[in-house]
């Protein structure tokens, strides 16, 4: 009896594994399209509990590899830059800004594999099908927030959610999208302004 509980649950961890694959897989063969995309986004946050604590709006830009524009306009005007190797979180409210490695980020969050084909960095991820989307998470940390995206039918990308193990939840809801723009290089790199205090964490 043990020896055919242990074969069926290892048939089922086989298969959850080839499911794994399938829709990794697949998700980044709809993704291989986007070089790179321009949208507008409008931010709901969502606590464990069901209700609405912020709201924020904004654009980005995205292109491959890893790199990233996102600019908040309200409640606050935030930016998020990335060159592909390293990122800065510049909020001008306290005048600072904080420097991290671009690989260390994806680690934290899967929403830069958006933008990235690369197959080291999805190596720790696995990606699930659920509710006309794609749920990535990671295979090493259960804390580290997962991540759920929904394409339509010709591979835009209508709306992705940021999922932390609390159960909060960030719903990014897009509007002009932009498939494949050209893009200006200045646009993925930031320069610091005067009298910025600098927070270097790479």
């Amino acid at each position: 009896m043990k020896t055919l509980l242990s074969i069926s649950f290892s048939l089922l961890l086989a298969t959850q594994a080839l499911a794994s694959e399938q829709a990794a897989l697949e998700l980044q063969q709809h993704l291989s399209q986007l070089q790179g995309f321009q949208a507008q986004f409008e931010q709901t946050v969502i606590d464990a509990d069901g209700v609405e604590i912020h709201q924020a709006e904004g654009k980005l830009s995205l292109a491959r590899p890893a790199k990233l524009n996102w600019q908040q306009v309200a409640p606050e005007q935030d930016m998020i830059v990335s060159d592909g190797s390293t990122i800065w979180y510049y909020s001008p409210f306290v005048e600072q800004v904080t420097i991290m490695d671009a690989s260390e980020a994806i680690n934290q969050s899967p929403f830069i594999l958006l933008a990235d084909n690369r197959s080291e960095s999805w190596q720790n991820y696995q990606v699930e099908k659920r509710e006309q989307g794609y749920l990535v998470s990671s295979k090493l940390d259960p804390m580290q927030a997962a991540f759920w995206v929904k394409l339509n039918s010709d591979n835009s990308i209508a709306r992705f959610d940021i999922i932390e193990s609390t159960g909060q939840r960030s719903e990014f809801k897009l509007e002009g999208f932009k498939a494949n723009p050209q893009f200006e290089p200045r646009l993925f790199h930031f320069e610091i302004p005067a009298n910025t205090m600098i927070d270097d964490q790479r």
